[in-house]
């Protein structure tokens, strides 16, 4: 169980985390579905669905960056999203990012995202270079397990310290960025994928939501409608519940999950509100 030095946070700015529950486009519902289809008779998720789910809901080439997707599709099948795979409006997620992103840049606020899985973290430099014209190294940077940590430091350095607004985003593999970590030059923040210990979740929260900031943090966790990330992310609501309860010595009502009446967040209500394909299916903010 995680715990955090209430005085050191309440100094801070403030934070606002909010799910963000996603209709799946078309292409994505196709895909998801056939995998359901295969594995509904298991009555258990495989390491290999969990995956293909979770990369599917982000963008749909990216189930062609896995070996498994070939148990669940035909080779006609995988190359045929190929034509889809600069096209970011068909998935879901990558949308989210790429909209995030416009909006953030303007108001001169940098981005970080979280990633589980290496495969979308090179797919989002390159969807976004095509989209922005930013560069890797440039106005975007990566922190992910293979680095030096000399290269790591050197990356982190580069978006915390600049103060011309040359850096965008930091797009990280969440489980590069242990404890200690600080990414503050960040205050927006999106967890592309759920983690089934949500410890790591708020750890990577941590990163940007620590001394040293100085903006309001705003934290965006994607959870794609109809799939196998809805019961994770009710799982993990469950066992944060419980973990409370077991640090304070004392009970807890049940948590809801209502959706938001008044969105707070200014960026994010301008995203709903230009939401016309109706791909926001719930927000729930975090008390």
């Amino acid at each position: 169980i995680d715990s955090f030095e209430g005085s050191k946070l309440r100094s801070l700015p403030g934070i606002h985390v909010y799910t963000i529950f996603m209709k799946p486009t078309e292409i994505q519902e196709d895909i998801l579905s056939r995998i359901s289809m295969a594995t509904s008779c298991g009555g258990r998720y495989l390491l290999e669905v969990e995956l293909l789910i979770t990369i599917a809901s982000i963008h749909p080439w990216l189930i062609k960056t896995t070996k498994s997707s070939s148990t669940y599709f035909t080779p006609e099948e995988i190359h045929k999203v190929d034509r889809y795979k600069r096209d970011f409006a068909v998935g879901c997620k990558a949308r989210f990012v790429i909209d995030l992103l416009h909006k953030s840049s303007y108001r001169g606020e940098r981005v970080l995202i979280f990633c589980h899985n290496v495969s979308p973290i090179s797919f989002l430099v390159e969807l976004i270079e095509n989209v922005f014209g930013w560069r890797l190294g440039e106005e975007v940077l990566v922190l992910q397990g293979d680095q030096e940590l000399p290269v790591r430091s050197d990356v982190m350095d580069k978006f915390n310290t600049d103060s011309q607004g040359k850096r965008k985003v930091l797009i990280a593999s969440t489980t590069a960025c242990a404890e200690g970590i600080s990414l503050t030059g960040a205050s927006r923040l999106v967890m592309l994928d759920s983690e089934w210990n949500h410890s790591k979740t708020r750890q990577a929260i941590a990163r940007a939501f620590r001394p040293g900031q100085e903006r309001t943090v705003y934290v965006y966790l994607l959870v794609a409608s109809g799939t196998w990330e809805e019961d994770k992310y009710s799982r993990n609501r469950r066992k944060a519940w419980m973990a409370k309860m077991v640090f304070h010595g004392r009970y807890f009502d049940v948590p809801l999950r209502n959706a938001v009446t008044a969105i707070d967040d200014g960026l994010l209500k301008e995203l709903a509100d230009e939401d016309k394909t109706k791909t926001f299916h719930m927000i729930v903010k975090q008390d």
